[in-house]
Parts: structure tokens; sequence; C-alpha cells
């Protein structure tokens, strides 16, 4: 009995259609390492597929890929996570889970002024974050993308910046 490809189905994401050629050279990457792309317009999909059991393990990486794109990363940050070990968490400021408030206020705050405060995290925590609101995606290692989820969590929480700034220096 043949056995069926693992498949993911990720939203074809609008601004991912400006991107075409980043979406191309994702393809063809992806077409080297037994990772099928296909952007599916009428069921707004982008629908990957390993044609090998060797490619089984990338299917995530071209997800987080895929995802940093439409994130507005550019396309080096997107090629690099696919080879490297980079953990990719997106934080929904609009979870339950985080205290509630006012989406914009909370970006304006992790942003910053002229995005001083996202640039210190970044720096502290040796990630790189990008922001879709009400979404923001952290990249780096493991243990470094939780101690930037803390402190983009202490921020949602209303905690004043020095008190961020505080905890990102004794990260050190």
């Amino acid at each position: 009995m043949a056995s069926l490809s693992p498949v993911i189905y990720v939203p074809l994401d609008s601004s991912l259609l400006g991107r075409v050629y980043d979406m191309y050279a994702l393809t063809e990457k992806g077409k080297q390492q037994g990772v099928k792309l296909t952007m599916d317009k009428d069921r707004g999909l982008i629908i990957m597929e390993a044609t090998s059991q060797a490619a089984v393990p990338l299917l995530q990486r071209y997800k987080d890929a895929v995802t940093l794109l439409s994130f507005g990363a550019p396309f080096q940050a997107a090629e690099k996570i696919i080879g490297d070990e980079s953990v990719v968490l997106q934080i929904d400021l609009e979870d339950p889970i985080l205290p509630s408030g006012d989406i914009k206020r909370i970006l304006s705050r992790l942003i910053g002024k002229k995005g001083s405060v996202k640039q210190r995290i970044e720096a502290a925590t040796n990630t790189s974050i990008f922001i879709k609101e009400p979404k923001v995606v952290v990249v780096g290692s493991f243990e470094a993308v939780e101690k930037a989820r803390e402190a983009i969590r202490r921020i949602a929480s209303g905690q004043p910046i020095p008190a961020v700034y505080k905890y990102l220096a004794n990260l050190k």
C-alpha cells in the first residue's frame, strides 16, 4: 500500500501576492529539497507537500518561512530558517491568555519611539521580531525566543518599559 505524502495547508496571506519573486525563489529551493509549494489563489491556500520521506521534516520549516514572508521579513531571513535550528514563535496579541488591552497601544509600546523598544528586545535576546497587527513573530534559538516572549508578555500586561529593560538587563 502506498503511503500518503504529508501535506501542510497555510492560508494565503494577501501580502504574499506582492512577493511573487520571493515565493518563486522559495518554491525553487523547495523543489531542490523535495518540498512542493503551490499557491492556490482560488481556495486562498499555500499547499506544501513532501515529495520524499527525507523532505517531511522540512515541511514545518517551509511553513515558518512562508509565515516570515507574510510578516514582511526579508527573503534571506525566510530562507535562513529552512536551514538552521531557529524557532519561530507567533504571538497573537488578541489571545485570551494575554492580558486584554488596546492592541494599538500594546504595539506602540512594543515598538517604541523609532523602534527603540523592539530593537532593545532583539539585541538583549538575540532574536528577530516581526510585527503585523495583531500578531508578532519572534525568531531565534528556543531559549532566546522564550526570553523575548516574556518581555513581550510584560509589555502587553502594562509593565513599565523601564521594568522590562531591567528584566532584559538581568538576562546577561
